[in-house]
């Protein structure tokens, strides 16, 4: 590994940084919870900046840059045993590279501070488990968590489908075969083509990207597999918003009468900076298929989810409002963070100050 790269992850990694940015003719930065701060290092030229490429990138990679002007990767950094996602593009004729640590290891879910439901519903046998957010919300890493629950508590063959492949799995109780778009599969069509032949117990979807992704979705949890993907949303109603916009609107009916036979969670994330201006702390929602979730996709009450989502508290079911209402009463969040990461400002204001909102438990045939 280059001596400069290494000055660069050494850093993030004891500051417990998230990203490094590399951009020719100024100082590399680090994205260290909120900001991203100037590291104390010398900026690179565009040309030091192009070598640190070639290092990096395999023939294959490179060819996707060229042509693309941008390509995604991951490698191993050995010195510290973990880690990185990058990304190489181009920017006014020169390579930028950006690098996001992740997790030393595989997490579990106490380690990411995830609901414990959530270890419940990575033990099912067949459905469809969809995580939600926005770019760098920690998707990956929370499905990440989820193989390994499967990995030390059942026998399963566990095969996915990821660009890159990000966190490596070591076989323990189950067997688990990673491939890689570009390296193992020449796109996302072709590995879903065979997988069913490949005799998957848990398949997992780097990202839910279009109709087809979700269509083999639906077709492998009917036939009793288990489908873990990602999707980008801020919500579990959005969720359904992008899942159905796969479709035209003919199919849209079908496609979601289908999803509700076979939801088994939903759960969208946000990473919230605490208090402590470094660390990052998820707030949650989370959706899972009971008989009243079910039943309001059937009627396209969408609306109504939220309310039915608080009403289920105590089977393990929470808003985003009371992921984030609790992280503040914790004392991992301020007030500020709260109120800005909140879908809904004036209700976790109210909630803030002990005033009971939403009581409404009507939600079905009303």
């Amino acid at each position: 590994m280059n001596t400069y790269l290494t000055s660069c992850f050494v850093k993030v990694i004891a500051e417990k940084g998230q990203d490094v940015f590399l951009k020719a003719g100024t100082p590399p930065r680090m994205r260290l919870g909120g900001q991203v701060v100037v590291l104390p290092l010398k900026a690179l030229s565009g040309e030091e900046i192009r070598e640190l490429a070639d290092e990096l990138l395999d023939s294959r990679q490179k060819e996707i840059l060229q042509k693309n002007r941008s390509v995604d990767f991951g490698f191993s950094f050995h010195e510290k045993n973990c880690r990185f996602r990058a990304n190489a593009f181009f920017q006014q004729g020169d390579i930028s590279l950006v690098f996001r640590l992740l997790w030393k290891g595989i997490p579990d879910f106490e380690e990411l501070r995830l609901p414990p439901v959530l270890k419940k519903v990575a033990l099912e046998k067949s459905g469809i488990i969809l995580i939600g957010g926005a770019v760098s919300s920690g998707k990956t890493t929370t499905v990440a968590a989820m193989l390994r629950t499967m990995n030390e508590n059942v026998s399963k063959h566990i095969l996915t489908i990821e660009d890159p492949v990000e966190y490596l799995h070591e076989d323990k109780q189950c067997l688990i075969q990673q491939r890689e778009i570009g390296q193992d599969a020449k796109s996302f069509s072709s590995a879903l083509k065979y997988m069913v032949r490949q005799s998957p117990d848990v398949i997992v979807i780097g990202e839910m990207r279009d109709a087809e992704s979700f269509n083999f979705a639906l077709s492998a949890a009917e036939v009793g597999r288990l489908v873990i993907s990602t999707v980008h949303a801020q919500s579990a109603g959005q969720v359904f918003d992008r899942v159905l916009g796969f479709f035209p609107p003919s199919e849209r009916e079908a496609a979601l009468r289908y999803f509700a036979a076979n939801i088994s969670c939903i759960m969208v994330q946000k990473l919230l900076t605490a208090k402590d201006g470094k660390t990052l702390v998820p707030a949650v929602e989370v959706l899972l298929g009971n008989y009243t979730i079910k039943q309001l996709i059937l009627d396209k009450k969408i609306d109504k989810i939220p309310q039915a989502i608080r009403n289920a508290h105590e089977e393990g079911m929470q808003t985003m409002d009371q992921s984030i209402l609790g992280l503040w009463k914790a004392g991992l969040i301020s007030q500020e963070t709260a109120i800005a990461a909140s879908p809904s400002p004036e209700d976790i204001q109210a909630l803030m100050k002990g005033i009971r909102i939403g009581q409404d438990t009507k939600i079905l045939g009303g």
